[in-house]
């Protein structure tokens, strides 16, 4: 078994594009996707640093390759900043399917809404016209239910949340009477919630609204069986009770079963909406959407249709404060987070130009904005991005290390061939921002990665292998992951410092396994493992490196037990295999007293080994002293190398 470990000191900013120019601020920004319109909608931070990234793609290429059909699916990544991708996934059938929203589970996974017109592919059913399709999925993005819910109208899902009882509440809007709707039907559209259990399991759906139409926006849990759902509305009677404009925020309380409580109306004279919200750290509501009033609850138009942000008391609705903000222009916020000082920042899009009100720069026709807000509602900084088509962003994140990511799309304007880092039409677009306010925050990078390939030693061929990070020190598990079938390949990302262990198993094979020690590794460090795997044979043997004793003893030292796991591991994996350990040394001292210390090392491992499961019978031992030396005993080097454990296959 032959292999290769290297070091490579890279700068990970490599094919990032940084921008500073104009009044616009980025560390860097990149561009996903393929030759057609791919559109980011969902970004998610997962706890070892990584992204995963969700959102529509037409493409068939590049990002969108393995798409079931050019009239859209949805696609979901695991993603990190030195432009890898640890596994993807595109969901969807022949018809056209569009993704809302990705949220994460608490068993690691995460639930994607939509709509689809599909009845084949993933999807498996259709009820007429656009339905609403919900997947729930593993922490590799591997699906473990599907559901359908829709009639012949148009239905859609649009937010999502896991309650603390376990649940899901879905909600968004449908246009159906039929199908697998059960519930009363109001007006056009309705805003329609269905709870699910764990397993998808239906427990209730229902539609509430007017007679016009309705849509939820955002359900928040305030305690225990009691949620705030956030709606859009133009009508009037039946469960709307007040009307301000062509458009309200509609609001309501809702209990566990579905029952509303207060209800309360925002808005002015136009057209008015909420697209985000978040709960507020004192439990306030706040809301952020577009609003095109001059009257109402709000409080300034600046132009065509602004930011608008503003809070609400979570017991009765009453409003506290309400804001707008932007240019001559539209604007719009998708998106609205809490951020670590306890203030608010926001995302979305401008129309407006350059030095039209609060908007410092604009690139080109709409660009994404960023904007921070104090808990009053006042505008602390923003910045712009774009190029010369249109920019939107969709969502934001905080990062624990300072600054922001924010993700949506970018879009070429139109007959313009794909310039730059552009792959298609429109592409995933995901960009880094510090605060300006706070000089020490740096770019955002994705902690080292290990890049590898397993393979058959001997023939070449690639290996399906898991291989696992562990800690030296309490043996616990720090990441896992498989070698592709297909091509050998694996990721794991590792920790910025530490003594780890590699491990890579597979059924028939001996194992690989070597310890790093990782002080000296930063954030801007990768390395590269190629491994090739001996297949299990009789007389097969391995040198156990790891294993360690103080001289002349034999009882082993702590830093020996992840070598030893390792051989517990593919005993327990390969169960009809037989060894034989040996105990080696060099040639200075006894020669008898050299025997009975390799037997005695031997023994060690065999006792460990026994402790660990592995049954006697599987297990002999033998002490060969210093007579079966690998290297020179002339040399340092020699002797250390001749001083050994190992075991050699026997019977399998």
């Amino acid at each position: 078994m032959k292999i290769f470990l290297r070091l490579c000191f890279v700068v990970i900013l490599v094919g990032l594009k940084v921008v500073s120019a104009n009044g616009q601020v980025a560390f860097w920004q990149k561009l996903l996707g393929g030759s057609n319109y791919d559109r980011g909608k969902s970004l998610l931070m997962q706890k070892d640093g990584t992204m995963v990234l969700a959102g529509d793609v037409y493409s068939t290429n590049g990002l969108g390759e393995g798409n079931h059909s050019a009239s859209g699916d949805w696609v979901i990544l695991k993603y990190a900043t030195q432009e890898k991708t640890f596994w993807k996934h595109i969901y969807g059938g022949s018809g056209r399917e569009e993704l809302a929203d990705v949220i994460s589970t608490r068993d690691q996974g995460f639930l994607c809404i939509g709509t689809s017109s599909s009845s084949d592919g993933n999807v498996g059913e259709s009820y007429g016209g656009n339905d609403i399709w919900i997947l729930k999925l593993d922490p590799l993005g591997k699906i473990q239910w599907s559901k359908v819910f829709g009639g012949s109208g148009d239905d859609q899902a649009i937010t999502a949340i896991e309650t603390s009882e376990g649940d899901f509440l879905i909600g968004g809007e449908s246009g159906s009477v039929d199908g697998n709707l059960h519930s009363r039907h109001h007006g056009g559209l309705d805003s329609w919630i269905v709870r699910l259990d764990k397993s998808g399991e239906l427990i209730w759906e229902k539609h509430f609204g007017g007679n016009g139409n309705e849509k939820v926006s955002r359900i928040h849990e305030t305690e225990p069986g009691k949620y705030i759902v956030i709606n859009s509305s133009d009508s009037r009677g039946q469960d709307v009770k007040q009307s301000l404009g062509l458009k309200d925020c509609w609001v309501f309380e809702m209990d566990y079963y579905g029952q509303m409580g207060w209800q309360m109306s925002y808005g002015g004279e136009e057209n008015d909406d909420v697209h985000s919200s978040v709960v507020d750290y004192d439990g306030g509501i706040v809301l952020a959407g577009t609003t095109f009033s001059t009257t109402g609850h709000v409080s300034e138009q600046r132009g065509l249709g602004d930011f608008w942000v503003f809070k609400i008391n979570p017991q009765g609705g009453g409003l506290l404060w309400s804001n707008t903000y932007g240019g001559r222009r539209e604007e719009g916020i998708n998106d609205i987070i809490l951020s670590s000082d306890s203030n608010y920042v926001v995302c979305g899009m401008t129309k407006s130009r350059t030095n039209e009100g609060d908007i410092e720069f604009n690139g080109g026709y709409y660009d994404g904005w960023i904007a921070k807000i104090d808990r009053s509602g006042k505008r602390l900084w923003s910045r712009t991005l774009g190029y010369e088509g249109a920019e939107s962003m969709q969502k934001v994140v905080q990062l624990k290390e300072g600054g922001f990511l924010t993700f949506g799309y970018s879009q070429l304007p139109r007959r313009t061939v794909p310039v730059g880092s552009y792959k298609g039409s429109a592409d995933f677009w995901l960009a880094n921002f510090g605060d300006p306010a706070k000089s020490s925050v740096r770019p955002y990078i994705t902690p080292p990665l290990l890049f590898g390939v397993v393979k058959d030693k001997d023939n070449g061929q690639f290996l399906e292998a898991e291989i696992t990070l562990t800690n030296n020190v309490t043996l616990d598990s720090i990441t896992s992951t498989i070698a592709s079938p297909e091509d050998g390949s694996f990721v794991l990302l590792l920790p910025s410092y530490g003594l780890v262990s590699i491990n890579v198993v597979t059924p028939g094979y001996l194992f690989y396994g070597q310890d790093i020690r990782l002080d000296t590794v930063n954030s801007e460090t990768s390395a590269e493992l190629i491994v090739e795997l001996e297949a299990i044979r009789i007389g097969s043997s391995l040198i156990l490196r790891n294993i360690y004793f103080e001289t002349g003893k034999w009882d082993l030292l702590p830093e020996s037990n992840a070598e030893l796991e390792r051989v517990v591991k593919f005993m327990k994996l390969n169960p009809r295999v037989h060894i034989l350990v040996s105990g080696h040394t060099d040639n200075t001292g006894n020669t008898a007293q050299k025997s009975q210390l390799s037997l005695n090392r031997a023994n060690a491992v065999k006792s460990y080994l026994l402790k660990r499961g592995i049954i006697d019978a599987r297990m002999k031992v033998k002490g060969y002293g210093m007579y079966r030396p690998i290297a020179t005993n002339k040399t340092p080097e020699g002797r250390q190398k001749n001083r050994r454990v190992e075991f050699e296959v026997i019977n399998k």
